[in-house]
C-alpha cells in the first residue's frame, strides 16, 4: 500500500486504517450526497485495491451488502458483507456471470476505474470515455429505480458527450471534485442519482 507522506488525506487514510487515500474522497461524496445507506446493495467496480469497499461496507452495515470488482485482484478483506472477484467488466459475459452469483439489482453503482495511462493525454482521455461508458451502461441494466451511480471522470472534450448519456438514465446529477482529489488534475466525480 503506497501512501503519499506529507498528504493530508494519505495520513488520514492510514490513520483510520483504509487501504488507499481514495476512501477520503469516497467519504467527502457520502457527506455531500448521502449515496450510500444502512442496508443497501452496492456494486464497486475497478474496486482493488479495496478502499471504497472498505467505506461502503461501513456505511451499509450488516444487512446490506458490497460487491467488488477488479480486473486485478483484491486482497480479501475480512468483513462478511463484502464479496470480492476477479472480472473484467468489458467482458461480454459481465452481466450475466454477476446475475449467475445472485447478485442482480443494486441500489448504488461506484466506479473508481481509471485506465492504464500512456502518457498521450489524447489517448488516455478516451480511454476514460470508454470506461465510463461501459460503467454507465452496466448500472443501467442492474441499477434499481431511484438508484445512486458514481463514475470518475477526466474531464475532456468527450465529458458534455458522456453526461448527455447520463440525462438519458438519471433525473439529476453533480459533476464535483471531492477535496481529497489531487490539486491540478483533471478528475472529476459524476454523481447521479434517482434513476429512471
Amino acid at each position: 500500500m503506497a501512501y503519499i507522506p506529507h498528504d493530508k488525506f494519505a495520513r488520514r487514510a492510514k490513520q483510520e486504517g483504509y487501504r488507499a487515500r481514495s476512501a477520503c474522497k469516497l467519504l467527502d461524496l457520502q457527506k455531500k450526497f448521502r449515496i450510500i445507506r444502512k442496508g443497501d446493495r452496492t456494486l464497486d467496480l475497478g474496486a482493488a485495491p479495496g478502499s471504497w469497499l472498505q467505506v461502503a461496507a461501513s456505511i451499509v452495515g450488516g444487512k446490506g451488502s458490497v460487491v467488488g470488482v477488479d480486473i486485478a485482484a483484491i486482497e480479501p478483506l475480512k468483513i462478511s458483507q463484502v464479496r470480492v472477484f476477479q472480472k473484467d467488466i468489458f467482458d461480454a459475459d459481465f452481466i450475466e456471470v454477476l446475475e449467475k452469483q445472485g447478485f442482480a439489482k443494486f441500489d448504488v453503482v461506484l466506479s473508481d476505474v481509471a485506465p492504464s495511462t500512456t502518457g498521450i493525454k489524447e489517448r488516455d482521455q478516451a480511454l476514460c470515455h470508454e470506461l465510463s461508458l461501459r460503467v454507465l451502461e452496466i448500472a443501467s441494466q442492474l441499477l434499481k429505480k431511484g438508484g445512486i451511480m458514481v463514475i470518475k471522470v477526466f474531464e475532456g472534450p468527450d465529458t458534455p458527450q458522456l453526461t448527455k448519456q447520463v440525462r438519458k438514465y438519471f433525473s439529476h446529477f453533480d459533476l464535483v471534485k471531492p477535496e481529497a482529489s489531487t490539486k491540478g488534475n483533471k478528475e472529476r466525480y459524476i454523481v447521479a442519482q434517482n434513476y429512471i
